[in-house]
Protein backbone atom coordinates (compact mmCIF):
# COMPACT_ATOMS: atom_id res chain seq x y z
CA UNK A 1 0.00 0.00 0.00
CA UNK A 2 1.24 3.13 -1.23
CA UNK A 3 -0.97 6.22 -0.08
CA UNK A 4 -3.83 6.49 2.47
CA UNK A 5 -6.15 6.22 0.38
CA UNK A 6 -5.29 3.06 -0.79
CA UNK A 7 -5.08 1.55 3.04
CA UNK A 8 -8.74 3.32 3.41
CA UNK A 9 -9.83 1.59 0.25
CA UNK A 10 -8.52 -1.80 1.94
CA UNK A 11 -10.06 -1.23 5.69
CA UNK A 12 -12.36 1.63 6.05
CA UNK A 13 -15.49 -0.18 4.36
CA UNK A 14 -18.26 -2.29 4.84
CA UNK A 15 -17.30 -5.89 3.92
CA UNK A 16 -18.79 -6.67 1.07
CA UNK A 17 -18.63 -10.37 2.42
CA UNK A 18 -21.19 -9.71 4.95
CA UNK A 19 -23.36 -7.87 2.36
CA UNK A 20 -23.46 -11.15 0.02
CA UNK A 21 -23.50 -13.44 2.74
CA UNK A 22 -26.72 -11.25 3.66
CA UNK A 23 -28.08 -11.98 0.45
CA UNK A 24 -27.78 -15.40 0.16
CA UNK A 25 -29.06 -15.98 3.36
CA UNK A 26 -31.87 -14.07 2.35
CA UNK A 27 -32.01 -16.50 -1.06
CA UNK A 28 -31.91 -13.36 -3.51
CA UNK A 29 -29.67 -15.10 -6.21
CA UNK A 30 -32.34 -18.08 -6.08
CA UNK A 31 -35.13 -15.45 -6.25
CA UNK A 32 -33.76 -13.73 -9.81
CA UNK A 33 -32.79 -17.40 -11.20
CA UNK A 34 -36.65 -18.66 -10.89
CA UNK A 35 -37.65 -15.46 -12.26
CA UNK A 36 -36.04 -16.31 -15.73
CA UNK A 37 -32.46 -14.74 -14.33
CA UNK A 38 -33.68 -10.97 -13.97
CA UNK A 39 -36.29 -8.71 -11.92
CA UNK A 40 -37.67 -5.63 -11.76
CA UNK A 41 -36.42 -3.73 -8.55
CA UNK A 42 -39.83 -2.72 -6.99
CA UNK A 43 -40.89 -6.46 -7.41
CA UNK A 44 -37.45 -7.50 -4.96
CA UNK A 45 -38.16 -4.80 -2.30
CA UNK A 46 -41.80 -6.23 -2.52
CA UNK A 47 -40.37 -9.58 -1.65
CA UNK A 48 -37.94 -9.28 1.40
CA UNK A 49 -39.57 -6.67 2.35
CA UNK A 50 -36.52 -4.07 2.06
CA UNK A 51 -36.41 -0.61 1.10
CA UNK A 52 -35.17 1.43 -1.64
CA UNK A 53 -32.19 3.59 -0.53
CA UNK A 54 -29.89 0.71 1.20
CA UNK A 55 -30.82 -2.21 -1.72
CA UNK A 56 -29.73 0.72 -4.06
CA UNK A 57 -26.18 0.74 -2.52
CA UNK A 58 -26.20 -2.45 -2.16
CA UNK A 59 -27.19 -2.81 -5.93
CA UNK A 60 -24.55 -1.01 -6.62
CA UNK A 61 -21.82 -3.38 -4.69
CA UNK A 62 -23.20 -6.16 -6.36
CA UNK A 63 -22.79 -4.61 -10.37
CA UNK A 64 -19.56 -3.34 -9.23
CA UNK A 65 -18.51 -7.23 -8.03
CA UNK A 66 -19.46 -8.24 -11.01
CA UNK A 67 -22.54 -10.41 -9.61
CA UNK A 68 -25.01 -8.58 -11.20
CA UNK A 69 -26.06 -6.62 -13.88
CA UNK A 70 -28.21 -3.13 -13.70
CA UNK A 71 -30.39 -1.51 -16.60
CA UNK A 72 -32.54 1.02 -15.62
CA UNK A 73 -34.80 -0.63 -12.79
CA UNK A 74 -34.43 -4.29 -13.66
CA UNK A 75 -31.91 -6.49 -12.08
CA UNK A 76 -30.26 -10.05 -13.79
CA UNK A 77 -27.70 -12.23 -12.75
CA UNK A 78 -24.23 -12.25 -14.60
CA UNK A 79 -22.65 -15.37 -15.39
CA UNK A 80 -20.12 -15.19 -12.26
CA UNK A 81 -23.60 -15.14 -9.57
CA UNK A 82 -25.44 -17.83 -11.93
CA UNK A 83 -22.67 -20.20 -11.31
CA UNK A 84 -21.78 -19.71 -7.91
CA UNK A 85 -24.80 -18.13 -6.14
CA UNK A 86 -27.68 -20.04 -7.12
CA UNK A 87 -28.11 -23.18 -4.94
CA UNK A 88 -29.43 -25.38 -8.41
CA UNK A 89 -26.13 -24.73 -9.68
CA UNK A 90 -23.16 -27.79 -9.53
CA UNK A 91 -21.09 -24.94 -8.57
CA UNK A 92 -22.86 -23.45 -6.03
CA UNK A 93 -20.82 -22.03 -3.01
CA UNK A 94 -23.23 -20.06 -1.11
CA UNK A 95 -23.03 -22.23 2.47
CA UNK A 96 -18.71 -21.76 2.03
CA UNK A 97 -19.53 -18.04 1.47
CA UNK A 98 -22.08 -17.98 5.09
CA UNK A 99 -19.89 -19.82 7.11
CA UNK A 100 -16.95 -17.32 6.05
CA UNK A 101 -18.71 -14.55 7.13
CA UNK A 102 -19.66 -16.81 10.49
CA UNK A 103 -16.14 -16.58 11.04
CA UNK A 104 -15.99 -12.66 10.33
CA UNK A 105 -17.83 -12.30 13.40
CA UNK A 106 -16.12 -14.68 14.99
CA UNK A 107 -13.59 -12.27 15.50
CA UNK A 108 -15.44 -9.36 17.19
CA UNK A 109 -15.95 -11.34 20.51
CA UNK A 110 -12.85 -13.23 19.91
CA UNK A 111 -9.51 -11.28 18.91
CA UNK A 112 -8.89 -9.79 22.21
CA UNK A 113 -9.13 -13.42 23.99
CA UNK A 114 -6.74 -15.00 20.70
CA UNK A 115 -4.25 -12.35 20.81
CA UNK A 116 -4.37 -12.43 24.90
CA UNK A 117 -4.09 -16.14 25.42
CA UNK A 118 -3.53 -17.78 21.91
CA UNK A 119 -6.87 -20.44 21.79
CA UNK A 120 -9.77 -20.67 19.06
CA UNK A 121 -13.15 -19.47 19.33
CA UNK A 122 -14.20 -22.87 20.72
CA UNK A 123 -18.10 -22.11 18.42
CA UNK A 124 -15.87 -21.85 15.44
CA UNK A 125 -13.71 -24.71 16.23
CA UNK A 126 -16.47 -27.00 16.51
CA UNK A 127 -18.18 -26.13 13.19
CA UNK A 128 -14.97 -26.32 11.46
CA UNK A 129 -14.69 -29.57 12.71
CA UNK A 130 -17.73 -30.52 12.20
CA UNK A 131 -17.25 -29.36 8.39
CA UNK A 132 -14.67 -31.61 8.36
CA UNK A 133 -16.52 -34.90 8.73
CA UNK A 134 -17.67 -34.83 12.04
CA UNK A 135 -21.72 -33.53 10.87
CA UNK A 136 -22.30 -34.96 7.75
CA UNK A 137 -24.69 -32.36 6.52
CA UNK A 138 -22.18 -29.89 7.11
CA UNK A 139 -19.30 -31.65 5.65
CA UNK A 140 -21.44 -32.34 2.66
CA UNK A 141 -22.16 -28.62 2.08
CA UNK A 142 -17.91 -27.83 3.19
CA UNK A 143 -16.90 -30.27 0.81
CA UNK A 144 -19.06 -29.27 -2.20
CA UNK A 145 -18.03 -25.54 -2.01
CA UNK A 146 -14.48 -26.84 -1.75
CA UNK A 147 -15.16 -29.16 -4.73
CA UNK A 148 -16.60 -26.54 -7.01
CA UNK A 149 -13.37 -24.04 -6.29
CA UNK A 150 -10.92 -26.88 -6.55
CA UNK A 151 -12.55 -27.48 -9.99
CA UNK A 152 -10.99 -23.83 -10.79
CA UNK A 153 -7.74 -24.34 -10.71
CA UNK A 154 -7.59 -28.17 -11.42
CA UNK A 155 -6.78 -28.29 -14.82
CA UNK A 156 -4.09 -26.37 -14.57
CA UNK A 157 -2.48 -27.71 -12.28
CA UNK A 158 -2.81 -31.03 -14.36
CA UNK A 159 -1.52 -29.37 -17.06
CA UNK A 160 1.66 -29.00 -14.89
CA UNK A 161 1.88 -32.77 -13.64
CA UNK A 162 1.52 -34.34 -16.90
CA UNK A 163 -1.08 -36.89 -15.73
CA UNK A 164 -1.30 -38.69 -18.84
CA UNK A 165 2.02 -40.53 -17.65
CA UNK A 166 -0.07 -41.38 -14.56
CA UNK A 167 0.06 -45.02 -13.39
CA UNK A 168 -1.31 -44.87 -10.06
CA UNK A 169 -2.27 -41.72 -8.26
CA UNK A 170 -2.40 -41.34 -4.10
CA UNK A 171 -5.17 -38.06 -2.88
CA UNK A 172 -4.82 -37.14 0.65
CA UNK A 173 -7.66 -34.96 1.83
CA UNK A 174 -9.19 -35.65 -1.64
CA UNK A 175 -12.51 -33.89 -0.49
CA UNK A 176 -15.25 -34.94 -3.58
CA UNK A 177 -11.98 -35.91 -5.97
CA UNK A 178 -12.19 -32.92 -7.73
CA UNK A 179 -8.28 -33.10 -8.79
CA UNK A 180 -8.51 -37.32 -9.38
CA UNK A 181 -11.89 -37.72 -11.01
CA UNK A 182 -10.12 -35.62 -13.93
CA UNK A 183 -7.11 -37.50 -14.01
CA UNK A 184 -9.78 -40.67 -13.70
CA UNK A 185 -11.39 -39.79 -17.06
CA UNK A 186 -8.18 -38.66 -18.77
CA UNK A 187 -6.53 -41.91 -17.82
CA UNK A 188 -9.17 -44.42 -17.40
CA UNK A 189 -6.36 -47.39 -16.88
CA UNK A 190 -4.68 -45.45 -13.90
CA UNK A 191 -5.46 -46.41 -10.34
CA UNK A 192 -6.52 -43.75 -8.16
CA UNK A 193 -6.93 -43.82 -4.25
CA UNK A 194 -8.13 -41.34 -2.24
CA UNK A 195 -8.18 -41.08 1.62
CA UNK A 196 -10.24 -39.09 3.01
CA UNK A 197 -12.26 -38.59 6.42
CA UNK A 198 -14.75 -41.37 6.91
CA UNK A 199 -17.66 -38.75 6.38
CA UNK A 200 -17.22 -36.97 3.61
CA UNK A 201 -15.51 -40.02 2.11
CA UNK A 202 -18.87 -41.82 1.95
CA UNK A 203 -19.95 -38.61 -0.07
CA UNK A 204 -16.99 -39.25 -2.58
CA UNK A 205 -17.65 -42.88 -3.00
CA UNK A 206 -21.44 -42.98 -3.84
CA UNK A 207 -19.94 -40.08 -6.51
CA UNK A 208 -17.36 -42.90 -7.62
CA UNK A 209 -20.06 -45.13 -7.90
CA UNK A 210 -21.51 -43.88 -10.57
CA UNK A 211 -18.52 -43.20 -12.73
CA UNK A 212 -18.39 -45.40 -15.80
CA UNK A 213 -14.76 -44.14 -17.32
CA UNK A 214 -12.94 -45.84 -14.62
CA UNK A 215 -13.32 -48.72 -11.82
CA UNK A 216 -9.87 -48.57 -10.15
CA UNK A 217 -10.95 -45.77 -8.07
CA UNK A 218 -10.28 -47.22 -4.39
CA UNK A 219 -11.79 -44.49 -1.47
CA UNK A 220 -10.45 -45.37 1.67
CA UNK A 221 -12.34 -43.40 5.15
CA UNK A 222 -9.56 -42.49 7.22
CA UNK A 223 -7.30 -40.24 9.00
CA UNK A 224 -4.20 -40.13 7.14
CA UNK A 225 -2.17 -40.94 10.77
CA UNK A 226 -3.84 -43.89 9.88
CA UNK A 227 -2.44 -44.45 6.48
CA UNK A 228 0.17 -47.50 7.62
CA UNK A 229 -3.20 -49.30 7.96
CA UNK A 230 -4.50 -49.05 5.04
CA UNK A 231 -1.72 -48.71 2.32
CA UNK A 232 1.25 -51.02 2.76
CA UNK A 233 4.64 -48.99 2.80
CA UNK A 234 5.98 -50.89 0.01
CA UNK A 235 3.10 -49.70 -2.42
CA UNK A 236 4.74 -46.80 -4.59
CA UNK A 237 2.50 -43.94 -6.37
CA UNK A 238 3.51 -42.38 -9.02
CA UNK A 239 1.50 -39.16 -8.08
CA UNK A 240 0.73 -38.31 -4.48
CA UNK A 241 -1.74 -34.97 -4.19
CA UNK A 242 -1.76 -32.82 -0.69
CA UNK A 243 -4.47 -30.18 -1.46
CA UNK A 244 -5.24 -27.79 0.66
CA UNK A 245 -4.82 -30.33 3.64
CA UNK A 246 -1.19 -28.78 5.18
CA UNK A 247 -2.67 -25.77 6.52
CA UNK A 248 -5.19 -28.03 8.72
CA UNK A 249 -2.63 -29.40 10.63
CA UNK A 250 0.00 -28.24 13.06
CA UNK A 251 3.62 -27.83 12.06
CA UNK A 252 4.94 -30.85 13.35
CA UNK A 253 2.06 -32.65 11.81
CA UNK A 254 2.37 -31.76 8.26
CA UNK A 255 5.84 -32.17 8.07
CA UNK A 256 5.07 -35.72 9.41
CA UNK A 257 2.88 -36.61 6.35
CA UNK A 258 5.38 -34.92 3.73
CA UNK A 259 7.76 -37.49 5.27
CA UNK A 260 5.14 -40.20 4.64
CA UNK A 261 3.96 -39.01 1.35
CA UNK A 262 7.26 -38.78 -0.10
CA UNK A 263 8.04 -42.10 1.22
CA UNK A 264 5.47 -43.54 -0.39
CA UNK A 265 6.40 -42.45 -3.74
CA UNK A 266 7.82 -44.42 -6.67
CA UNK A 267 11.45 -43.34 -8.35
CA UNK A 268 11.06 -40.48 -10.41
CA UNK A 269 7.18 -40.29 -9.11
CA UNK A 270 5.97 -36.59 -8.29
CA UNK A 271 4.49 -34.52 -5.20
CA UNK A 272 1.93 -32.23 -5.51
CA UNK A 273 1.22 -29.93 -2.93
CA UNK A 274 -1.39 -26.62 -3.28
CA UNK A 275 -1.84 -24.12 -0.85
CA UNK A 276 -2.08 -20.59 0.87
CA UNK A 277 1.34 -21.09 1.79
CA UNK A 278 3.90 -18.75 0.82
CA UNK A 279 4.38 -16.56 4.02
CA UNK A 280 5.17 -13.23 2.15
CA UNK A 281 1.62 -12.79 1.11
CA UNK A 282 -0.96 -10.63 2.49
CA UNK A 283 -3.84 -12.97 2.06
CA UNK A 284 -1.93 -15.64 3.66
CA UNK A 285 -1.41 -13.68 6.92
CA UNK A 286 -4.79 -13.49 6.89
CA UNK A 287 -5.48 -16.73 6.07
CA UNK A 288 -3.19 -17.77 9.26
CA UNK A 289 -4.89 -15.83 11.47
CA UNK A 290 -8.63 -17.46 10.06
CA UNK A 291 -6.42 -20.99 11.03
CA UNK A 292 -5.82 -19.54 14.80
CA UNK A 293 -9.28 -18.46 15.55
CA UNK A 294 -11.17 -21.53 13.59
CA UNK A 295 -8.42 -24.25 14.97
CA UNK A 296 -5.50 -23.03 16.75
CA UNK A 297 -3.08 -24.36 14.19
CA UNK A 298 -0.97 -22.28 11.78
CA UNK A 299 0.68 -22.49 8.38
CA UNK A 300 4.05 -24.74 8.04
CA UNK A 301 6.05 -22.84 5.93
CA UNK A 302 7.60 -22.95 2.91
CA UNK A 303 11.03 -23.21 3.50
CA UNK A 304 9.56 -25.94 6.09
CA UNK A 305 7.59 -27.62 3.31
CA UNK A 306 11.23 -27.50 0.96
CA UNK A 307 13.55 -28.98 3.39
CA UNK A 308 11.46 -31.85 4.97
CA UNK A 309 10.75 -32.93 1.34
CA UNK A 310 14.30 -32.63 0.03
CA UNK A 311 15.46 -34.85 3.37
CA UNK A 312 13.33 -37.57 2.11
CA UNK A 313 14.88 -37.03 -2.13
CA UNK A 314 12.06 -34.74 -3.48
CA UNK A 315 13.20 -31.42 -4.04
CA UNK A 316 10.02 -29.36 -5.18
CA UNK A 317 9.51 -26.16 -7.37
CA UNK A 318 7.11 -23.50 -6.32
CA UNK A 319 4.66 -21.62 -8.77
CA UNK A 320 1.63 -19.40 -8.22
CA UNK A 321 -1.47 -20.96 -9.59
CA UNK A 322 -2.92 -18.04 -11.78
CA UNK A 323 -6.65 -18.98 -11.56
CA UNK A 324 -6.55 -18.21 -8.00
CA UNK A 325 -6.10 -15.71 -5.05
CA UNK A 326 -3.16 -16.93 -3.27
CA UNK A 327 -2.51 -20.42 -4.09
CA UNK A 328 0.65 -22.14 -4.54
CA UNK A 329 1.87 -25.07 -6.18
CA UNK A 330 5.05 -27.30 -5.22
CA UNK A 331 6.05 -29.71 -7.53
CA UNK A 332 9.03 -31.90 -6.89
CA UNK A 333 10.15 -35.26 -8.15
CA UNK A 334 11.72 -38.51 -5.89
CA UNK A 335 15.04 -38.69 -6.61
CA UNK A 336 15.96 -41.92 -8.36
Amino acid sequence: MNNLRELLNNIWVVSPLKIVAMSIEHGLWDYIAEQGGKVYISDVLTAFSWKERPFACITGVFVDLGLAVQRGQILGLTPISRKWLVKTSTDYIGDFIIRANTLAKAYDGHLETLMAEDVPDKTMCTQTKNAFGGDISMAETFAKSMDAMTREFANEILERIKVENIKKCLDVGAGLGAMTNIISERQPSAEITVLELPGVAQLLQNKVNSFTFNKQFKVIGADWRDIRNHIDSNEKFDLIILSQILHEEKREDAKRLIEICANLLSPNGQLAIIGFLDDTSFLTHLFTLNLLMELGSDNITEPEISSVAQHCGVFLQTAYISSTSGRMLWLGRKCE
